[in-house]
């Protein structure tokens, strides 16, 4: 493949390509500059050339910065071993010239295979020291080099490959360059790599001019080098696109210690001290302000006017609202061209700017960046200002405080809140490194109650990571256990109040129970506990309303955003979607707002599932792809189960088999089964997956509510009444306590469902309908009821009323997308006397939206596996969908889905 071997340059790698297959098939030679910045590819560029030229002669060479003005220097460099095979080294002639090396066939002008006539071997000869120099013979000397490589008898085709090319002494590069211009008929091939801004002649040569590598490609060679991913991101900010600057920010501790190119050091050393200490506090100023360098400059006592000779040297450049460098290295060149002391100077001098401005943040790192050593003072003003910044600031603050103390213990405190700030923040493996640490730095001092809280939070990190990234039960049950050998009251308190949460929310009810129980025997120690505590008891009990009322009156501000997530979870467990969608919108905000990445999959699951009840399913759908990644890039595997079950809920509803199928076996599919089965008119394979499904469990999800009504219907379509009675105890409960118009009209339509005859059917159908009408929510829901009392009617044999409930039930269904329930709609209504639309108006209205975005896709010419990527599906779903879609619109083929989706159209999905 074209490129393979490189990040990006497909198209670069395929003109250097052509140019070396030229010359090897004697199609012709050719020469092509490549002009690119220092690190950004020139030399892999030469390398890969290098490799496709099997069968070929290499020649390499490069100028040299220390032998640019030594005259030929470049061309002795690269000629080497061929000097011998030229007839160079024999005798001279009286006017200083070699004579042929075979004499006794002077009628060949070339000599033996590869020598040279006469003229331009004294030339060469002479340039190459083997003669005296005589400056006419110039021309000669590219003559001889031409001869020498692609002349009668010369052999293998030859590349040539030349590196640095702008240290070229000029003879050298004339007599290259001459030969270059005249390659294309000599079956040679040049390549010469030449950088930006410096002095070269004008070539007349094509030239090919290297940018830097876009994101996905930069990524792709981070991540081929092993590079962690949550530092992926940073270097490709800051790398520009330079692949060598991609490579030394993730070989370094810090960018700014990264290995810069040699020329940008020199140009550093040659400034005046204080333009070297201004220009490495612009290079540790991560804001690129002026004013900030200003504000440093008056603490550190040197006019800012002192930058002017590292703007003259062209190492920095200088707006009113900019400082900038011209090259990603530049900057790691200018921190580096000062000794250590004035680097603590430097970012002294920076925390002291930042203060001033407010920016506590980056007032941490430069305080962080100034110390040495062991240093308590600076490390007790880290870790108070960690205190309401950002997860990845504090966990930075913490960590380096943590390295500057000298107690064990204290040490061990400042590691584990640097491990809660790196779970918080969404980085699990630095999270459990850092936990680990600090249960190691850990001693018991005479002060038990700090030992013990110490503990505590080592405890309450590692059951964090368990509950996301390990066996979620476990994690309850780690701090059950260790709540119950804990003799400080508050700290026990932390625990269980931790433990009920973990428990709670990964469905462990029994553990989450235990801890309630426990908690309540223990001294209040916060004002969040005995709220967070209470609302998980309710929860227990299934009183959905007690906990939301708890959760109403919890602490404000930010003192707890598990509050927070609970009360949006008991919002949409308790069928309130419109607050539900409200409250964790806020959430995810706040969180996002404040860094802490860990609990926004789960609140973005929360609006999810919202949106998609409320009937909104494009934004379910991007809410679950958004939260879905995010989960599974930071490791979340239970959390993206849930996710992923909210994405099979939807394609139930929709009717896409192949896609509710291809959950994991982790994920909890078998509701969203049940559904698709009820969809499709089956109800004993529905009711198989649903009967058994939550039996006896507290309502961890929506589903589990919806899937009561599920089994309801499955049960009563299967002829199974019976099976439907505890289901239906359960969804009644749930509609008296939830008190929401929605609940009270699901329950009515199942209580329909199982009525012992036609005049009771009717009354609870009507009672459904006067509940849905009262409140506007879920209207998938509705639509169902109107369904069933439709068909109920049809059987009953009043097909007016019938034809009224079924029409506004395939309304509903055609614009949710839920394919098999139209159909049935429409079925009943043929049933019903009605003539229903499948062929005429627009094509498109009979397809999901989904199967819409593969069919304009697929019109583009894009491929079921390019369609794939660009919706994030598999290939297989993109097939099943086109094989769904094809006889929807009557077509056969791709070919002929120009005539169902106008073409303008179509290209507006054209993949990028």
């Amino acid at each position: 493949m074209v490129g393979q071997s490189l990040c990006g340059r497909v198209a670069e790698v395929s003109e250097i390509e052509h140019l070396v297959r030229r010359a090897k098939e004697g199609a012709g030679g050719g020469a092509l500059i490549l002009r690119g910045e220092a690190g950004i590819g020139k030399t892999a560029l030469l390398d890969h050339a290098a490799d496709r030229a099997a069968g070929m002669r290499v020649l390499r060479g490069s100028g040299v910065e220390g032998e640019a003005d030594v005259p030929f220097a470049a061309l002795h460099l690269l000629l080497g071993d061929l000097v011998d095979a030229a007839g160079l080294s024999g005798p001279a002639d009286r006017a200083g010239r070699a004579a042929p090396a075979d004499p006794a066939d002077p009628a060949d002008p070339a000599g033996p295979a590869g020598r040279l006539p006469g003229p331009q071997a004294a030339a060469l000869g002479a340039a190459l020291g083997l003669g005296r120099p005589d400056p006419a013979d110039r021309l000669l000397v590219g003559l001889a080099l031409l001869t020498l490589l692609g002349g009668p008898g010369a052999g293998a085709p030859a590349l040539v490959l030349v590196d640095d090319a702008q240290w070229l002494d000029r003879e050298s590069a004339d007599a290259l360059l001459f030969a270059a211009r005249r390659a294309s008929a000599r079956g040679i091939a040049f390549l010469f790599a030449v950088r930006d801004g410096a002095a070269w002649p004008r070539t007349g040569l094509p030239e090919l001019h290297l940018t830097g590598l876009p994101p996905d490609d930069a990524r792709r060679l981070l991540e081929r080098r092993g590079t962690p991913a949550d530092r992926i991101d940073r270097v490709i900010g800051r790398a520009r696109g330079n692949p060598l600057a991609l490579i030394e920010f993730a070989s370094a501790e810090s960018e700014l210690l990264a290995r810069a190119p040699a020329e940008f050091a020199r140009a550093v050393r040659g400034l005046p001290e204080p333009a070297r200490t201004l220009l490495a506090a612009a290079a540790a100023d991560e804001t690129g302000g002026p004013d900030v360098v200003v504000r440093a400059a008056g603490h550190l006592g040197i006019p800012f006017g002192a930058l002017e000779p590292a703007e003259d040297a062209g190492l920095v450049s200088v707006t009113r609202t900019a400082v900038g460098f011209p090259h990603p290295l530049a900057r790691a060149a200018a921190y580096q061209g000062v000794p250590v002391t004035r680097r603590i100077a430097v970012h002294r001098a920076l925390a002291e700017a930042h203060a001033r401005a407010g920016d506590a943040e980056r007032r941490v790192r430069h305080l962080a960046a100034a110390a040495l050593g062991t240093d308590e003072a600076v490390a007790a003003e880290l870790e108070e200002a960690a205190d309401g910044v950002a997860p990845p600031v504090a966990a930075f603050a913490c960590e380096r405080a943590a390295r500057l103390a000298g107690d064990p213990e204290v040490r061990a405190r400042r590691l584990v809140a640097a491990a809660e700030a790196e779970l918080a923040g969404g980085r699990p493996g630095r999270a459990r490194a850092l936990a680990d640490e600090a249960a190691r730095a850990h001693h018991a001092p005479e002060a038990a109650r700090t030992a013990s809280r110490t503990r505590a939070r080592i405890d309450l990190v590692r059951a964090g990571l368990e509950l996301e990234h390990g066996v979620p039960q476990a994690a309850g049950r780690m701090l059950l256990e260790r709540a119950a050998a804990c003799d400080d009251p508050a700290v026990r308190a932390e625990l269980l109040e931790a433990a009920a949460f973990h428990a709670w929310t990964c469905g462990d009810a029994e553990t989450a129970a235990r801890a309630v129980k426990f908690r309540g025997e223990c001294a209040d120690a916060g004002a969040g506990g005995p709220v967070l505590v209470a609302a998980v008891s309710a929860l227990l009990d299934a009183d959905v309303a007690a906990a939301r009322r708890v959760l109403a009156e919890r602490p404000g501000g930010v003192a707890d955003e598990r509050l927070r997530l609970l009360s949006a979870e008991a919002a949409l467990l308790a069928g309130d979607d419109t607050a539900a969608a409200e409250q964790s919108a806020q959430l995810v905000a706040h969180l996002r707002e404040r860094g802490r990445t860990a609990l926004v999959p789960r609140a973005l699951g929360v609006q999810a599932w919202s949106r998609l009840l409320h009937g909104a399913h494009d934004d379910a759908r991007n809410l679950t792809r958004e939260a879905l990644e995010l989960a599974e890039r930071i490791g979340q595997r239970r959390q993206a189960a849930a996710l992923r079950a909210i994405g099979a809920q939807q394609a139930a509803i929709e009717g896409d088999e192949a896609r509710c199928r291809a959950l994991p076996a982790d994920g909890p599919a078998g509701d969203a089964l049940g559904l698709l089965h009820l969809g499709l008119g089956r109800p004993d394979d529905a009711l198989e997956h649903l009967q058994d499904a939550h039996r006896d469990a507290p309502a961890h999800s929506p589903q589990v509510v919806l899937a009561l009504a599920d089994t309801v219907e499955a049960a009563a379509a299967a002829g199974r009444p019976a099976a439907a009675g505890a289901a239906m105890a359960r969804l009644e409960a749930f509609a008296r306590t939830a008190g929401m118009p929605w609940a009270d009209g699901v329950a009515a339509r199942c209580r329909a469902l199982l009525a012992a005859d036609d005049a009771e059917a009717e009354r609870h159908f009507a009672l459904a309908l006067a509940a849905h009408r009262r409140g506007g929510g879920r209207p998938f829901e509705r639509a169902r009821t109107d369904l069933l009392f439709g068909e109920w009617l049809r059987r009953s044999r009043r097909r007016a009323r019938a034809r009224t409930r079924l029409g506004a039930a395939l309304e509903v269904f055609e614009r949710l997308g839920a394919v098999p329930w139209a159909e049935r709609a429409r079925g009943e209504l043929r049933a019903a006397g009605q003539g229903v639309r499948t062929g005429d108006g627009d094509p498109r209205d009979r397809l999901t939206a989904q199967e819409l975005q593969v069919v304009r896709l697929a019109m583009t010419g894009a491929t079921n596996r390019q369609i794939a990527a660009r919706l994030r599906l598999s290939h297989r779903t993109v097939a099943y969908h086109l094989y769904k879609a094809f006889p929807k619109l009557g077509v056969a083929s791709r070919a002929e889905l120009h005539r169902c989706v106008p073409a303008a159209e179509a290209g507006a999905g054209r993949p990028a």
